[in-house]
């Protein structure tokens, strides 16, 4: 049976599926590394002294599929320069590690697109959480950006699903401990006129293709 992918979650899983845990750097004082987790510096913690050499470790480690979530957040966080040299450290790691980055964009899209323009046919790129505008939404998917979205972005009115490419598309819980994978990806079947193991099928091609598993 083709599992539900959960691609980003601050939670571990009971589900019956795949999940990526996140372990925020230098935040957190324990790392979950038991099953597919990625490992990234948020923008939040851009000023914690840091490792770099025990952060790419850490990347080093099998179970280790993507670095972040990083990025820049112009609402929470040091000042916006030192979030930005800490994010661009990380495309460099991920280049070098040849590993996919999970994005946090809040308020600062223009910034973050102009920092990874050097970087779009080197690695892949993905914004987890996404709902903003359907304009930004296919400015990003048409940039080659990967899109992970929440059940919030299902309710949306402004949104043509099905102008939406499937294969650029993930789903994910995050921090909400109240709705599970298996829920997101119904009402997410529903806006995209699908069945719903047709779309889990799409999306476990997406997540091995990335990912090479």
């Amino acid at each position: 049976m083709i599992p539900y992918i959960n691609l980003h979650t601050h939670h571990l899983s009971k589900d019956n599926g795949v999940f990526l845990f996140n372990n925020r750097f230098g935040f957190d004082k324990e790392f979950y590394i038991n099953s597919f987790f990625t490992i990234g510096i948020h923008p939040w913690d851009a000023d914690l002294h840091v490792s770099m050499p025990e952060l790419e470790k850490i990347i080093l480690h099998p179970k280790c599929l993507a670095i972040g979530e990083c990025g820049l957040d112009k609402l929470k966080g040091p000042d916006i320069d030192i979030q930005k040299q800490i994010f661009v450290s990380q495309l460099e790691l991920a280049v070098t590690y040849q590993k996919p980055v999970i994005i946090h964009c809040v308020k600062a899209f223009d910034e973050m697109i102009e920092l990874c323009k050097p970087y779009y046919s080197k690695i892949s790129l993905i914004i987890h959480g996404f709902n903003k505008s359907q304009q930004l939404l296919f400015q990003l998917l048409d940039k080659g950006f990967y899109v992970s979205l929440h059940a919030s972005f299902f309710n949306r009115t402004d949104v043509d699903f099905l102008k939406m490419p499937k294969e650029k598309i993930f789903l994910e819980t995050d921090d909400d401990e109240r709705v599970s994978i298996d829920v997101i990806y119904k009402k997410a079947a529903v806006c995209f006129h699908q069945s719903n193991d047709d779309l889990k099928e799409k999306i476990y091609t997406n997540f091995t293709t990335l990912f090479k598993l």
